[in-house]
């Protein structure tokens, strides 16, 4: 399966979070948001790596990403890891859930996957259908670069 959409923008994601340091001058909730942020990316590609072996071993595919948005698991990466660390992690499993896409076959593409998601607030929202490769092209298109872009907007507190 083409990849492209998300090798582009992990990099930007990258980019933008290696932006801010230990140093930058962020408040607290500025520096929370990023924390959130990157621990986010980090667990939501892990899920979706999984869901991404599923869709080759023919296993029902459903994406639920109760981890990603939990508090306590995000806070818990967070404690324990620096934000270098928590870059790498991103690094780590934007590269692993690239490579098990890439090796999902075009005609499997578009099987249905569910998802089975939470808001930021921990509130369920009904579960919907989305074929993989539209899941695939929205986390590329925009979820990925909307996380990317508040990245960036907390970077630019130094400009």
């Amino acid at each position: 399966m083409n990849t492209n959409a998300l090798e582009t923008a992990y990099p930007e994601l990258i980019r933008n979070a290696e932006a801010i340091t230990d140093a930058t001058p962020l408040t607290e909730q500025d520096r929370t948001l990023a924390d959130w942020t990157i621990a986010h990316v980090a667990l939501s590609d892990r899920i979706l790596a999984a869901a991404a072996r599923d869709l080759l071993v023919g296993a029902p595919v459903v994406v639920d990403n109760r981890e990603a948005m939990d508090p306590a698991t995000l806070n818990a990466l967070i404690s324990r890891t620096s934000h270098q660390e928590r870059i790498a992690l991103v690094r780590r499993n934007a590269d692993y859930f690239t490579a098990t896409v890439q090796c999902i076959p075009d005609h499997a593409a578009h099987t249905p996957v569910r998802l089975s998601l939470v808001d930021r607030d921990g509130n369920s929202v009904p579960d919907q259908h989305l074929p993989w490769d539209e899941l695939i092209h929205v986390r590329a298109t925009q979820h990925l670069p909307g996380h990317a872009a508040r990245l960036a907007e907390l970077a630019r507190v130094l400009d």
